[in-house]
């Protein structure tokens, strides 16, 4: 358990680094006009995900040191952004619906995510801004969060999150005429209202996913549950 802890914290330690870069590289190095109007860059849902990600594992970290703190914060990440389950941080699975769109829509045609007359993100942002942030996180999560348990209610998270993302992008979308990419603004409102319907199945089935791999690495082994039993018996 304790090297557990350690490697859990040794993920978190990175992935807050990686993360802090790429948030500034998204601010300061990478220059995007259209993230100066109405929400600035928190009209794309990569940033979003990423500032969430970045404070769970800032979050996590400081309670490595200090079991205990900030524990309403810590229950408010939990249940943020699309789900794990109470105790655990959720941002994977926003982060792996992330990375998902956005590597398979960059290869299809990157002008769906990138208006035509701004430059390449670099490969090195790219991958630190839509890459690393899932990375580290299911690695935490698969690896060495063992308490997980799935629970129906994190699905209502997951398309309350999908509802609001939509709302919140409209309202960019009317201050600043123009929605955070590109393809939005080629769909007419119910096709838009179904893509964002669609994310939230997607990060659904993520979800599930997840679960399932996580109970497959952590249930116990057969014999161990066997002398268990035995154990219990002679008790």
């Amino acid at each position: 358990m304790k090297n557990a802890s350690w490697g859990s914290a040794l993920v978190n330690g990175v992935g807050l680094i990686s993360n802090l870069m790429a948030l500034y590289a998204a601010n300061f190095v990478y220059e995007n006009p259209y993230a100066t109007g109405f929400g600035g860059h928190f009209q794309y849902l990569t940033i979003l995900g990423l500032t969430t990600a970045t404070l769970a594992c800032a979050v996590k970290l400081l309670r490595f040191f200090v079991p205990g703190a900030m524990e309403v914060c810590y229950e408010v990440l939990t249940n943020i952004a699309t789900p794990v389950s109470m105790g655990q941080l959720e941002e994977e699975k926003m982060e792996g619906l992330i990375s998902l769109l956005y590597w398979s829509m960059l290869f299809l045609e990157p002008t769906l995510l990138i208006p035509e007359d701004m430059p390449p993100i670099p490969v090195v942002v790219d991958c630190a801004l839509h890459l690393y942030p899932a990375l580290f996180l299911w690695i935490d999560f698969l690896v060495f969060n063992i308490n997980f348990k799935r629970s129906p209610r994190h699905v209502a998270v997951i398309y309350g999150f999908a509802m609001f993302y939509l709302a919140w992008s409209w309202l960019c979308q009317t201050q600043n005429g123009h929605w955070p990419y590109p393809f939005l603004d080629k769909l007419t409102p119910v096709p838009r209202a179904g893509f964002y319907l669609f994310c939230g199945t997607l990060c659904w089935i993520i979800y599930e996913a997840g679960a399932v791999i996580h109970a497959k690495l952590h249930q116990p082994s057969s014999t161990a549950a066997y002398y268990r039993k035995m154990k219990a018996k002679k008790l």
